[in-house]
């Protein structure tokens, strides 16, 4: 950390983090007693720092985040969207990311949204995750989202399925996407709550010259659409589920750590870097205070909703007995996400919280 903080100085939210992590499971922060309830194995163990950007700390809150999506889910179909940021704007998310991570999820749903009210005439129930690393640690912010393959009508008396295969044109969503998206990027920069990267006076000059060449109706700008395929809701939750409560990278990615270089897997193979620059690229996935990283819309929302997504329920196809035994043999076969018993490896151990250890006082006088 003092080698990342004399090349790059480090932030007070980005140093409270690190220091979670560095206090997690050492006993710094109180210890409790482990008991397997397969094999009987007992132990003691040091207390989590809960920080949800620390990868050992998120097994136990991605399988409580399952098993609410699950029990909420409509056991329907569901497409796989995903929005992506272009690169060209990744340094504006670099200095700005609470303000573009938000336009993210706005535009995005915003979008699916109107097109299944004007195309479909149906509200959808969609779940989105916010992304933002890829294997070798870099900034990709792109959000997914879980879409049911058809809605409730507006007049919630039917439920309207999807087409085959098909949702949106790819196309469609890709134009409406980046027109929002730039419209607010526009908007934040007139309005003085965006600040440009780069060195000032022509920073702003030049992203308005970036944000005017990505407007044209040749950009490309990247939303990937995918099919059911035969999959049901549970396991797409599943996959999904993986994103909501992970952080950029887990410990078994980390293949040897020295004094001076972290070697980490990556989809490509290995990669060495240097200790400050591995913090540097861990840092860029730090959640802005009180982000919503995860965000249910449409049938799926909180509050008053509840009402319609039980409609849904009722009018909804039901899924046939043979889909349903598939269900459940895919959870049962489910490896949990969270930390097993070190001895038997098979079950999820117990966890019994005791206050911390009174730490002895130095003295001068020996043992009687």
């Amino acid at each position: 950390m003092e080698g990342y903080r004399d090349r790059y100085g480090l932030a007070p939210a980005a140093e409270r983090a690190l220091r979670h992590l560095f206090a997690c499971g050492t006993g710094e922060l109180g210890v409790h007693d482990c008991v397997c309830g397969s094999c009987g194995w007992a132990g003691v163990a040091g207390n989590s720092c809960r920080d949800r950007h620390c990868p050992r700390c998120q097994g136990g809150a991605t399988d409580a985040w399952l098993a609410r999506r699950e029990k909420e889910m409509l056991a329907v179909p569901h497409f796989q969207v995903v929005f992506t940021l272009p690169a060209e704007l990744r340094p504006v998310a670099r200095r700005n990311p609470a303000l573009v991570y938000e336009l993210l999820f706005q535009a995005g749903l915003s979008v699916l949204q109107d097109l299944a009210r004007q195309k479909m005439g149906a509200r959808l129930g969609i779940t989105a995750v916010l992304h933002t690393w890829t294997s070798e640690l870099h900034l990709h912010p792109h959000v997914h989202c879980l879409v049911t393959a058809g809605g409730l009508s507006l007049d919630e008396q039917r439920w309207v399925p999807a087409r085959e295969g098909f949702l949106f044109s790819q196309k469609i969503l890709g134009s409406m996407f980046r027109g929002r998206f730039l419209q607010g990027l526009i908007e934040a920069l007139d309005g003085g709550k965006l600040v440009a990267p780069g060195e000032p006076p022509s920073a702003e000059r030049d992203l308005r010259a970036t944000l005017r060449a990505l407007s044209k109706r040749h950009a490309r700008w990247v939303v990937h659409v995918e099919p059911p395929r035969g999959r049901p809701a549970e396991q797409v939750a599943r996959y999904l589920a993986r994103y909501v409560k992970r952080i950029a990278i887990s410990d078994p990615r980390i293949v040897a750590v020295d004094d001076r270089t972290v070697t980490f897997r990556t989809k490509t193979g290995p990669a060495t870097v240097d200790g400050p620059e591995f913090v540097r690229r861990f840092l860029l996935h730090l959640l802005p205070k009180g982000f919503r990283k995860v965000r249910h819309v449409g049938l799926y929302a909180p509050g008053r909703s509840k009402d319609r997504l039980a409609r849904a329920r009722e009018l909804a196809p039901v899924p046939s007995a043979v889909e349903v035994a598939e269900v459940e043999g895919l959870v049962a076969r489910a490896k949990p996400v969270g930390e097993s018993c070190p001895a038997c490896g098979e079950a999820r151990v117990q966890r019994f919280f005791r206050d911390a250890p009174k730490r002895p006082r130095a003295s001068a006088r020996g043992p009687p």
